[in-house]
């Protein structure tokens, strides 16, 4: 009985004693440090933005997450992004998660996330400036597959509140024979217009 209630004290005492530091700071996660949005880059992110060009209409919906767990690291907690996308092409709905935004148990297994924010200027940005904060994350497909990473960045687009966003599958390699993957979400570069 000792024994529980010396580790419940001792668990109890490193809670209470747990470092905050700005997520623009973090390298990797370490046992009770909590990595929080002190300049508050992701509520910039919030909401709905939307791409329409032609045959084709993308929807990113973003949430914030505070104090999310990491698993495998002792009393270690982080902010983050969590999103959900929805992709229309030529008529036909590819994927539509707008709706599930925010309702994984894990933040991790999320179609959209992210849990960092870097200081500029954003790869493949020319017009971006030096000191800038933008966001790194990750984009799959429903289930989990076909990862790619993405860059966004608060803008203003024809008077309007947007992203520019870079998304590119980058994240490992099919090995040889594999099947094709097929994206359910758009890449490239595209500029989203905030619709909520």
């Amino acid at each position: 009985m000792k024994n529980i209630i010396l580790t419940l004290v001792i668990i109890s005492l490193s809670a209470l004693n747990a470092q905050t530091i700005n997520i623009k700071e973090k390298v990797k996660f370490i046992p009770g440090v909590y990595f929080k949005d002190i300049d508050q880059v992701f509520d910039q992110f919030i909401g709905t933005y939307r791409y329409q060009n032609g045959n084709q209409l993308f929807e990113i919906k973003f949430q914030k997450k505070v104090h999310v767990p990491i698993n495998g690291v002792f009393n270690c907690h982080i902010d983050m992004l969590v999103g959900g996308y929805k992709h229309v092409f030529d008529g036909l709905e590819l994927h539509n998660g707008l709706a599930q935004t925010g309702t994984f148990p894990n933040p991790f297994h999320e179609t959209i996330d992210s849990d960092m924010i870097q200081i500029g200027p954003a790869p493949g940005c020319n017009e971006c400036n030096v000191g800038e904060s933008f966001i790194i994350g990750i984009i799959t497909n429903p289930g989990g597959n076909a990862p790619s990473t993405f860059y966004a960045r608060k803008i203003i687009h024809n008077g309007l509140p947007a992203i520019r966003i870079l998304i590119n599958y980058s994240i490992g390699s099919a090995p040889e024979g594999a099947p094709v993957i097929s994206f359910r979400y758009p890449t490239g570069e595209f500029i989203m217009v905030k619709v909520d």
